[in-house]
Protein backbone atom coordinates (compact mmCIF):
# COMPACT_ATOMS: atom_id res chain seq x y z
CA UNK A 1 0.00 0.00 0.00
CA UNK A 2 1.23 3.47 -0.88
CA UNK A 3 2.34 5.63 2.06
CA UNK A 4 -0.20 8.40 2.62
CA UNK A 5 1.26 11.86 3.11
CA UNK A 6 0.41 15.53 2.70
CA UNK A 7 -3.09 16.42 1.53
CA UNK A 8 -3.98 12.72 1.19
CA UNK A 9 -4.04 12.55 5.02
CA UNK A 10 -7.18 14.72 5.02
CA UNK A 11 -10.27 12.59 5.67
CA UNK A 12 -12.53 15.17 4.03
CA UNK A 13 -10.43 15.34 0.85
CA UNK A 14 -10.40 11.55 0.62
CA UNK A 15 -14.18 11.38 1.02
CA UNK A 16 -14.76 14.14 -1.54
CA UNK A 17 -12.46 12.53 -4.10
CA UNK A 18 -14.23 9.24 -3.56
CA UNK A 19 -17.61 10.96 -3.92
CA UNK A 20 -16.57 12.54 -7.23
CA UNK A 21 -15.30 9.19 -8.52
CA UNK A 22 -18.50 7.39 -7.50
CA UNK A 23 -20.69 10.15 -8.93
CA UNK A 24 -19.02 9.78 -12.34
CA UNK A 25 -19.24 5.99 -12.05
CA UNK A 26 -22.99 5.95 -11.27
CA UNK A 27 -23.75 8.79 -13.71
CA UNK A 28 -22.21 6.71 -16.50
CA UNK A 29 -24.59 3.85 -15.71
CA UNK A 30 -27.68 6.02 -15.17
CA UNK A 31 -27.15 8.11 -18.33
CA UNK A 32 -29.15 5.53 -20.28
CA UNK A 33 -32.12 6.32 -18.04
CA UNK A 34 -31.66 10.07 -18.47
CA UNK A 35 -30.83 10.68 -14.81
CA UNK A 36 -27.79 11.59 -12.79
CA UNK A 37 -27.10 9.70 -9.58
CA UNK A 38 -28.07 12.83 -7.65
CA UNK A 39 -31.45 12.91 -9.37
CA UNK A 40 -31.93 9.17 -8.91
CA UNK A 41 -31.09 9.51 -5.21
CA UNK A 42 -33.62 12.31 -4.74
CA UNK A 43 -36.36 10.34 -6.49
CA UNK A 44 -35.49 7.21 -4.49
CA UNK A 45 -35.60 9.19 -1.25
CA UNK A 46 -39.01 10.60 -2.17
CA UNK A 47 -40.21 7.08 -2.98
CA UNK A 48 -39.07 6.02 0.49
CA UNK A 49 -40.42 9.11 2.32
CA UNK A 50 -43.74 10.04 0.76
CA UNK A 51 -45.12 13.51 1.44
CA UNK A 52 -41.95 14.75 3.14
CA UNK A 53 -41.31 18.37 4.06
CA UNK A 54 -38.47 20.04 2.24
CA UNK A 55 -36.88 20.74 5.63
CA UNK A 56 -36.85 17.05 6.51
CA UNK A 57 -35.51 16.18 3.06
CA UNK A 58 -32.61 18.63 3.50
CA UNK A 59 -31.73 16.89 6.77
CA UNK A 60 -31.94 13.38 5.31
CA UNK A 61 -29.91 14.34 2.24
CA UNK A 62 -27.49 16.49 4.28
CA UNK A 63 -27.89 19.33 1.76
CA UNK A 64 -28.33 23.06 1.99
CA UNK A 65 -31.91 24.11 1.22
CA UNK A 66 -30.94 26.28 -1.75
CA UNK A 67 -28.85 23.46 -3.23
CA UNK A 68 -31.72 21.02 -2.78
CA UNK A 69 -34.27 23.39 -4.33
CA UNK A 70 -31.96 23.85 -7.33
CA UNK A 71 -31.57 20.07 -7.68
CA UNK A 72 -35.33 19.51 -7.46
CA UNK A 73 -36.31 22.04 -10.14
CA UNK A 74 -35.57 19.85 -13.21
CA UNK A 75 -37.31 16.89 -11.56
CA UNK A 76 -40.38 19.02 -10.86
CA UNK A 77 -40.32 20.43 -14.40
CA UNK A 78 -40.22 16.88 -15.77
CA UNK A 79 -43.30 16.04 -13.70
CA UNK A 80 -41.51 13.51 -11.47
CA UNK A 81 -42.27 15.37 -8.23
CA UNK A 82 -45.43 16.93 -6.83
CA UNK A 83 -45.11 19.78 -4.35
CA UNK A 84 -47.68 21.49 -2.20
CA UNK A 85 -47.68 24.12 0.49
CA UNK A 86 -49.23 23.17 3.82
CA UNK A 87 -49.80 24.64 7.23
CA UNK A 88 -49.64 28.07 8.81
CA UNK A 89 -45.91 28.40 8.13
CA UNK A 90 -46.39 27.48 4.44
CA UNK A 91 -44.25 24.35 4.67
CA UNK A 92 -43.39 22.90 1.28
CA UNK A 93 -44.13 19.17 1.07
CA UNK A 94 -42.86 16.88 -1.68
CA UNK A 95 -44.02 13.55 -3.07
CA UNK A 96 -43.19 11.35 -6.00
CA UNK A 97 -45.63 11.48 -8.92
CA UNK A 98 -46.69 8.45 -10.96
CA UNK A 99 -44.23 9.64 -13.62
CA UNK A 100 -41.51 9.82 -10.98
CA UNK A 101 -42.27 6.28 -9.84
CA UNK A 102 -42.11 5.09 -13.46
CA UNK A 103 -38.77 6.89 -13.89
CA UNK A 104 -37.35 5.16 -10.80
CA UNK A 105 -38.53 1.79 -12.11
CA UNK A 106 -36.94 2.52 -15.50
CA UNK A 107 -33.64 3.62 -13.91
CA UNK A 108 -33.45 0.86 -11.29
CA UNK A 109 -31.72 -1.73 -13.53
CA UNK A 110 -29.01 0.80 -14.43
CA UNK A 111 -28.45 1.61 -10.76
CA UNK A 112 -28.38 -2.13 -10.00
CA UNK A 113 -25.73 -2.55 -12.70
CA UNK A 114 -23.58 0.17 -11.12
CA UNK A 115 -23.93 -1.47 -7.70
CA UNK A 116 -22.95 -4.87 -9.10
CA UNK A 117 -19.97 -3.51 -11.04
CA UNK A 118 -18.66 -1.64 -8.01
CA UNK A 119 -19.05 -4.73 -5.83
CA UNK A 120 -17.18 -6.78 -8.45
CA UNK A 121 -14.35 -4.22 -8.45
CA UNK A 122 -13.85 -3.96 -4.69
CA UNK A 123 -15.71 -6.96 -3.29
CA UNK A 124 -19.16 -7.14 -1.72
CA UNK A 125 -17.92 -7.25 1.88
CA UNK A 126 -15.64 -4.27 1.35
CA UNK A 127 -18.38 -2.27 -0.38
CA UNK A 128 -20.77 -2.95 2.51
CA UNK A 129 -18.09 -2.03 5.07
CA UNK A 130 -17.26 1.23 3.25
CA UNK A 131 -20.95 2.20 3.04
CA UNK A 132 -21.48 1.42 6.73
CA UNK A 133 -18.38 3.39 7.67
CA UNK A 134 -19.48 6.42 5.65
CA UNK A 135 -23.03 6.35 7.03
CA UNK A 136 -21.70 6.04 10.59
CA UNK A 137 -20.12 9.48 10.28
CA UNK A 138 -23.44 11.21 9.49
CA UNK A 139 -25.46 11.96 12.64
CA UNK A 140 -28.98 10.60 12.61
CA UNK A 141 -28.46 7.95 9.96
Amino acid sequence: MKKITGPDLCHCLAARRNARYLTRFYDRHLAAAGLSVSQFSLLAMLAEHSDISISDLTEIMVMERTTLVRALKPLQSAGFIHSRVEGPRSALRLSLSAEGQAKIEHAQPYWDSAQEELEEQIGVDRAIAIRASLLAVVPGI
